[in-house]
């Protein structure tokens, strides 16, 4: 058996309320996962889904208002304009191929955190890590969507956030392979951060994880948001720009990471203090309190960050490189 990463002590396994909770809390997430899809596909007015077809429909953001828009060439724009996002042939097949992939890369990291962490830790990983960024994910594309317009602290209209455009499976309004490829990043990142730095303490680890795991997504993301891609669409308002990628973004990911790993692992010292079920639900509360605090943090840091960009005479948007 491979030596555990430092100070996630393991945990003593409760078969029976195991595989309760397991059952239970897995039960829980698929129903959420078919009420979610079916919304997404079948009544997307409900939520004010944008049409992946009719691109000229968009509103808050319209098309001429996103970030990618900008990054296009004029023939790239009647492209999209007349025949819809990016989606080749076959498009069910995409989508069914790749939630299948991703389930089961999924699927491989939890038999790894079960054989190693137990089936309670395992379970609370992958369902909390889920629902974290799935919750997350979507506050903000729902933020966005209803939100009426605005202004940043540059005077520039903010038009919105941001959404996804590719999936099969949905959570709220986040694709179910955003969900777990987060859960499948977020384990390996902290995983690996133990096992590179195993004489470093729990907040080092974390932040050594987190950084990973900007660091993947500071090269998937401009790639998942180019003119041949558009998975994701972002709208413009943002104070700076990275590759064509708001910056709160990355800011977002390592916090995610830096937080789920502290309050992951912290369960073993939970469960002594009261008990697998009173730390189960603490877990998960603990969870949707830091939801909460990112979604104000950043509120508050968007117009800090700006007032300070305004101090220093910058009066347009930040774009690195220039043109993205």
């Amino acid at each position: 058996m491979p030596e555990l990463p430092p100070a996630v002590p393991f945990a003593p396994p409760d078969p029976s309320y195991d595989r309760k909770f397991a059952f239970i809390a897995f039960g829980l997430l698929f129903l959420a996962i078919i009420a979610s899809t079916y919304l997404h596909h079948f009544q997307p007015q409900i939520l004010r889904v944008p049409s992946n077809t009719e691109v000229s429909s968009w509103t808050h953001p319209a098309f001429n208002e996103t970030t990618i828009y900008d990054r296009m060439t004029a023939e790239e724009r009647a492209k999209v304009l007349s025949e819809g996002i990016p989606m080749g042939e076959n498009v069910l097949a995409q989508f069914l191929i790749g939630d299948v992939f991703t389930i089961l890369m999924g699927w491989i990291c939890f038999l790894h955190a079960r054989k190693y962490f137990g089936l309670w830790m395992a379970s609370c990983f992958m369902i909390g890590s889920f629902v974290f960024t799935g919750l997350e994910e979507s506050m903000w594309i729902l933020f966005g969507r209803f939100m009426p317009e605005s202004l940043n602290a540059l005077g520039e209209t903010v038009h919105g956030t941001y959404w996804f455009t590719k999936g099969g499976l949905w959570f709220v309004e986040a694709p179910v392979t955003a969900c777990i490829g987060w859960f499948f990043i977020a384990y390996s990142c902290v995983l690996i951060a133990g096992k590179v730095f195993p004489k470093m303490g729990l907040w080092g680890r974390a932040t050594v994880g987190g950084l990973i795991a900007m660091g993947i997504d500071l090269w998937v993301d401009p790639v998942a948001t180019s003119p041949e891609s558009m998975s994701w669409v972002w709208a413009k308002g943002d104070l700076f720009l990275l590759f064509g990628i708001p910056h709160t973004n990355f800011i977002g990911w390592f916090l995610l990471i830096f937080l789920f790993a502290i309050f992951w692992e912290k369960l073993p010292i939970m469960e002594q203090r009261w008990g697998r079920a009173r730390a189960t639900v603490i877990f998960y509360l603990v969870i949707l309190g830091a939801e909460l605090g990112i979604l104000v943090f950043f509120v508050v840091w968007m117009s800090v960050f700006g007032h300070l960009l305004s101090l220093a005479g910058v009066e347009h948007s930040l774009k690195i490189p220039a043109g993205w």
